[in-house]
């Protein structure tokens, strides 16, 4: 775990090995603002794995309307509401993933997991010019027009905490567009 220069924020970060002679490497990163949950760590002192909880299908269940999936963090909250400008909009399919997940045990016997979330979208109606910025680049960077309805895929990143009962919440996320047609 690594603060900022504000000491507000801080990165997550989980490494990898394909196997034990393989090279580290960086599988999913996030920054969020507040205090994760205390890893339990081995005698030695390395974090211990769990189980990847189903933290990413609340995540899903809950972007569809299952407002007891898990506890939303203000920007999973807001996620929900569909409006874009003059765009009416259209939750296409939400699926965890692609990757994997990953997740390290907590001191009290929970979990902090990593995972990824992919959410279609379909935009109609409205007019070029209220297009979200983002949305217009990845079009114009592509060579494709607005045309009367924008087709796009949304990636999440997301960091979250499953306790050992109840709900789980969401920490923090990234969400980028990955695709716009």
């Amino acid at each position: 775990m690594e603060e900022a220069e504000s000491g507000e924020r801080q990165v997550l970060g989980v490494f990898v090995k394909e196997d034990a002679e393989g090279e580290w490497r960086a599988a999913h990163w996030l920054t969020f603002k507040g205090r994760p949950p205390q890893l339990a760590r081995d005698k030695e002192g390395y974090a211990l794995a769990a189980s990847a909880s189903e933290l990413g299908e609340a995540h899903v269940r809950y972007l569809g309307g299952d407002d007891g999936a898990l506890v939303p963090d203000s920007y999973t909250s807001n996620a929900r509401n569909q409006d874009m400008g003059d765009w009416t909009v259209e939750r296409g399919a939400v699926t965890p993933g692609p990757g994997e997940s990953y997740a390290l045990r907590t001191e009290d016997g929970g979990a902090l997991v990593w995972y990824a979330v992919k959410e279609e979208k379909t935009l109609a109606g409205g007019k070029a010019s209220t297009l979200p910025e983002e949305v217009r680049a990845h079009l114009e960077k592509n060579g494709d027009e607005v045309g009367e309805t924008v087709l796009t895929t949304w990636q999440w990143l997301v960091i979250g905490y499953a306790p050992e009962a109840g709900k789980g919440r969401v920490l923090g996320e990234s969400v980028s567009l990955v695709a716009a047609r």
